[in-house]
């Protein structure tokens, strides 16, 4: 075995075991490698292996260029490199697709990690390792958005190169910002890149490098230099970034993304990430410093730490130290994670039996050409039990495939999401479904709660059936108790749920924000997709608390007719 992979290999059991102190999502990407390399490649229907040569041959390349600075100034880069960034490295470049040994299985990787972790230097690493590596005439770009973050990259990868005497010879660098850095071994080139999108159409890069991607709030040069890549045989795209107090960052929907895949939600095989942050409840302490920070070099951490005590005493320096140094994204469009997608699911039952009982129903129908959604909730010895589902427009699922990367046909097969009407959904066929429910599950609708400004017609038409209907003003001051209490209930396991996956993702999306009156709310202007299953649940909650006695021991009273 490789020194290489022995180092990438102790990295992951020292993260699995506890050793290493870390992050959830890295504790999942570890375990992800030690079960495909044990297990999953040995499998027929698996399409990748690990390829051991391939890694052996970059630890030849490793064991020739030395460090040009730092702590470890004159080592090889094989001797000095930490146990993540060889994880890194074995796991961008050792998997290979079974059928084709010279395809990447990720073409998607993602690292975010603070300042102080050699991020930079990382990147300049990758980008010489594709030089030397890929075939003939390749093209590698890094993109950042603006020149000195450009020069940084390119000035790392000039001192790899020129601290090497067995390869300096093989290369051209250029002395300006965009010249291109050529390899004269393969006859492929490096250019870094900070131009607007129009004027990154037209490239085909073999390897796309987007450094600080926290600080890009639009996709579209990002998205200029990926279109580029479809004539690209092996594709591979980079995404490296610090945490930014930038309102809007395009990062933020990447983190999401890669979260729902480790849930399980979606469905990637060809997407890596190390995501190195604090959380919420450590962002001040030395275990959140060891979370976000996985090069363990203690002058390091003193360093941080002093930058630490003096961001405590000086509020004018605390978005510096969270945002570099324990990667907390400080954007005003962040939100906070309303539940855990775990505790979420500690909450799922395989069956319930609605017959006989009193029901409560939450509607939100936004816009028509937009999902809508109602919730049933039911209450029982203090506990909420619930069923959601959604409506989609019969024309636009195609389209919400490939925009929200999820799958509703399969939603819709399994019942907990309806296709009705064409380029907009067909508010009768919702309609004529609730007006079904007590004869279908045998229960008493005591309340239907719904928002006025897309739902009024409705609400009229299930009023003149019989049912109560009940405005619900879609504002924190009324939002919030209900928004509260379906948080404190899932924590207790007192919420309950049949299997509905496409409920998990609403959840995953659903983002907090609070107003000046600390009342929290499920905000969708700033959730990561759709949420309009958790926002008719906590609809058809309010509805519940305002017929059953809520005491402040958190118990539940006498139903009120």
């Amino acid at each position: 075995m490789s020194k290489l992979l022995k180092k990438a290999r102790r990295y992951a059991d020292n993260v699995i075991s506890g050793s290493e102190i870390t992050t959830p999502e890295v504790k999942k990407q570890c375990e992800i490698f030690i079960n495909d390399i044990e297990n999953r490649q040995h499998d027929d229907e698996f399409l990748f292996y690990f390829d051991e040569e391939k890694i052996q041959g970059i630890e030849g390349i490793l064991n020739v260029i030395t460090f040009a600075t730092g702590f470890s100034a004159g080592q090889t880069l094989m001797s000095g490199l930490a146990d993540f960034q060889c994880f890194f490295i074995t796991n961008v470049f050792g998997w290979r697709f079974k059928e084709d040994s010279n395809r990447f299985r990720y073409r998607d990787n993602t690292l975010w990690i603070p300042r102080k972790n050699g991020k930079t230097f990382l990147c300049a690493l990758v980008i010489l390792i594709l030089l030397l590596t890929e075939p003939n005439f390749s093209e590698m770009y890094s993109i950042s958005k603006d020149r000195e973050l450009a020069s940084e990259t390119k000035k790392a990868l000039v001192q790899l190169i020129t601290e090497s005497d067995v390869l300096s010879k093989h290369f051209t660098t250029p002395t300006t910002l965009h010249g291109k850095m050529k390899c004269h071994i393969t006859s492929s080139f490096y250019q870094p890149r900070t131009a607007d999108a129009n004027s990154n159409n037209g490239i085909r890069p073999s390897a796309i490098i987007c450094d600080e991607m926290g600080a890009f709030t639009s996709y579209d040069n990002y998205n200029a230099m990926k279109s580029g890549q479809l004539s690209v045989r092996n594709p591979l795209r980079f995404k490296l970034t610090t945490a930014y107090a930038v309102n809007g960052s395009i990062f933020l929907e990447e983190i999401d993304y890669i979260r729902k895949v480790y849930a399980g939600l979606i469905e990637d095989e060809r997407c890596f990430a190390l995501l190195y942050y604090a959380d919420k409840d450590n962002l001040w302490t030395d275990h959140g410093l060891y979370m976000s920070n996985p090069l363990r070099i203690e002058q390091n951490y003193e360093e941080i730490r002093d930058s630490r005590q003096s961001a405590i005493e000086k509020p004018g320096e605390r978005v510096e130290f969270l945002t570099k140094h324990v990667n907390h994204f400080m954007s005003e469009h962040s939100g906070e994670e309303y539940i855990s997608i775990d505790d979420l699911r500690k909450c799922k039952i395989e069956h319930f039996d609605w017959s006989g009982r009193q029901v409560w129903l939450g509607l939100d129908l936004a816009m028509t050409n937009d999902n809508c959604s109602y919730s049933m909730v039911t209450e029982e010895d203090l506990k909420i039990y619930a069923e959601s589902f959604a409506f989609v427009p019969t024309e636009r699922i195609e389209e919400k495939n490939r925009y929200e990367k999820i799958n509703y046909y399969e939603f819709i097969k399994q019942g907990v999401c309806f296709a009705t009407g064409e380029m907009t959904v067909d508010y009768g066929f919702i309609e004529d479904m609730i007006l079904s429910i007590e004869e279908k599950h045998n229960v008493v609708i005591m309340g239907i709660a719904y928002d006025r400004y897309n739902c009024l017609s409705t609400a009229q038409r299930l009023e003149r059936e019989g049912l109560k209907t009940v405005e619900t003003r879609q504002h924190s001051s009324v939002l919030h108790s209900p928004t509260k209490l379906l948080k404190e209930k899932i924590l207790n396991k007192e919420f309950f749920y049949t299997e509905n996956k496409l409920l998990e993702i609403n959840f995953q999306n659903a983002k907090l924000t609070e107003d000046n009156n600390k009342n929290i709310y499920v905000n969708k202007k700033k959730s990561n997709g759709k949420v309009d299953m958790v926002v008719s649940l906590i609809n058809a909650i309010y509805l519940l608390q305002m017929d059953v006695i809520f005491n402040d021991d958190g118990g539940w009273g006498a139903i009120v007719f």
